[in-house]
């Protein structure tokens, strides 16, 4: 029995922003897709708005703003990932 697994191909050091790249399994040039999701500063940042009094749901700003969240690209055309930038 195989199990399905998900490579992640180093390409370059990437940002938060989309880039132009080329991708390593379809060999086509595309501007990577970027998704958001919460990393290590998001959650650090929450917490330290709670214990400074922002309890009434002000600490989950964070969570609202991708500035503060890690970003992962993946060729839009054959789906792999081009890699993760972590904000921490």
């Amino acid at each position: 029995m195989s199990i399905p697994q998900t490579s992640v191909v180093a390409v370059r050091p990437l940002g938060a922003n989309p880039v132009q790249i080329a991708c390593p399994k379809c060999h086509r040039t595309v501007l990577s897709k970027v998704d958001h999701s919460a990393g290590l500063l998001t959650y650090l940042l929450c917490g330290g708005l709670f214990f400074c009094g922002f309890v009434l749901g002000c600490c989950l700003i964070p969570f609202c703003v991708d500035r503060v969240k890690d970003a992962k690209h993946s060729c839009p055309s054959c789906k792999t990932i081009l890699g993760v930038y972590k904000r921490l």
